[in-house]
């Protein structure tokens, strides 16, 4: 009887610590916060293979630079990302994470671990929570410098050929904008989708599909899983 008992209290905070953000955000810890950039329904990592990045210049590669808009640190594996196409053999694999940078539980995250306890009384902060119907924005990031050694524009350019956010409702709509930050090894690369075609709880899944290197890219997002106090949060 009381394994049983204790199993099931286990159970109970498994439940309650996968459904932190159903608390308010300043309750969240900074192990909260952090999953909510890197793993959980707004943002999914998939392993990039190495063998996919090219060298400086090689054709086929992208030619171009690296990015900063995204935060928060890589997870330990992929979570229900897709994955990219990639054969045996295709060496070591690097996590890259893509989360939807405009969805307010994010954005709540984000000033949860830059203001810590002033998250709910710092006036900046309350301007990132404020933002309404901006153009969707997805951040790629990760050790990216492999894939993008050179100028940002071009690479910026490179991917705006290979890149789609797509439902089998909307089809597949372009970025209006792509920002990829500074080279480095580890980069962010903001995308920005339009909501010309807003998705609904009613588009079963929702993908993010870019490429680097050689590796194709597909993240896949579900929609009734972005419902958040009771709104359709991307």
């Amino acid at each position: 009887m009381k394994k049983t008992i204790g199993l099931l209290v286990v159970f109970a905070l498994c439940i309650m610590a996968a459904d932190f953000w159903k608390k308010p955000f300043t309750q969240w810890s900074e192990k909260d916060a952090a999953k909510m950039l890197t793993d959980s329904p707004w943002a999914k990592s998939t392993g990039v293979s190495m063998g996919g990045a090219p060298p400086p210049g090689a054709p086929g590669g992208l030619e171009g630079g690296g990015g900063g808009f995204g935060r928060g640190s890589l997870p330990g594996g992929p979570q229900g990302g897709g994955g990219p196409d990639a054969g045996p053999g295709a060496g070591p694999s690097l996590e890259v994470v893509a989360r939807w940078q405009t969805a307010l539980p994010v954005r709540q995250a984000f000033v949860r671990l830059k203001y810590g306890a002033e998250a709910d009384k710092s006036e900046d902060a309350k301007k990132v929570l404020a933002q309404q119907n901006r153009p969707y924005e997805i951040v790629l990031s990760g050790p990216l410098g492999a894939f993008l050694p050179g100028k940002p524009e071009e690479s910026a350019k490179a991917l705006s050929e290979v890149t789609s956010l797509s439902s089998r409702r909307t089809g597949a709509i372009k970025p209006i904008q792509i920002q990829v930050s500074n080279p480095g090894r580890s980069m962010d690369v903001l995308f920005v989708f339009p909501r010309s075609m807003p998705f609904t709880v009613e588009d079963k899944e929702v993908e993010f599909s870019t490429k680097l290197g050689t590796s194709n890219l597909k993240y896949r997002f579900k929609p009734k899983d972005m419902v958040f106090n009771g709104k359709l949060e991307m």
